[in-house]
């Protein structure tokens, strides 16, 4: 019975939401990433299906994570130290990163699914694209001041997901055309 008191404990809660908002919101970007990719086409609506909920599903673990640490007994922070990057009495630039993290994933989250045609498609993509500070932030956060940093599966978590994410960018960077037409560059060539 001490494992359950363990498991449901807010230490333990923390940890699991911060580390879960972390896993989903990384498949929410991979699986983004991947529906950009031509050879991909056809798995396009799977891809966004799970780009959209695991979207939503990490950032609910985020608002539960941060929530739960106010809560804490242990260590924690108020609701203005989480709500206001800088300000946490407990390693403030880090802290600050989270906050900021989530921030940024859930503007880009209530933009794209509330919001995008009222943005426009360039608008839109362009405000798409702060995933990648976001998770940058989310990131540093996790490996600076997360308690399960340097564990093993922590390790390899952070090790996999970050050579992952980059190897996507950088391979979309390659197959994704340019967005002007061979006609147009010709032209603006000639003017």
């Amino acid at each position: 019975m001490d494992w359950i008191k363990w498991l449901f404990s807010t230490w333990t809660m923390i940890r699991l939401s911060g580390l879960g908002g972390h896993f989903f919101l990384t498949l929410s970007v991979l699986a983004g990433l991947l529906g950009s990719f031509p050879a991909l086409r056809k798995q396009k609506a799977r891809l966004h299906n799970i780009h959209l909920y695991s979207g939503w599903a990490g950032l609910l673990a985020i608002v539960l994570h941060a929530t739960l640490i106010v809560v804490d007994t242990y260590a924690p922070l108020s609701l203005l130290e989480i709500l206001i990057p800088g300000t946490a009495s407990y390693e403030p630039l880090w802290n600050a990163f989270g906050t900021i993290s989530l921030y940024l994933f859930g503007f880009v989250l209530v933009t794209s699914d509330f919001l995008k045609e009222a943005l426009g498609k360039t608008l839109w993509k362009l405000t798409h694209w702060l995933v990648l500070p976001a998770w940058l932030l989310m990131t540093l956060h996790g490996i600076f001041i997360g308690t399960d940093t340097g564990t093993l599966f922590t390790t390899i978590w952070y090790a996999c997901s970050t050579l992952t994410l980059f190897t996507l960018i950088l391979y979309r960077m390659q197959v994704r055309p340019k967005t002007a037409t061979p006609k147009k560059q010709a032209s603006s060539l000639i003017k």
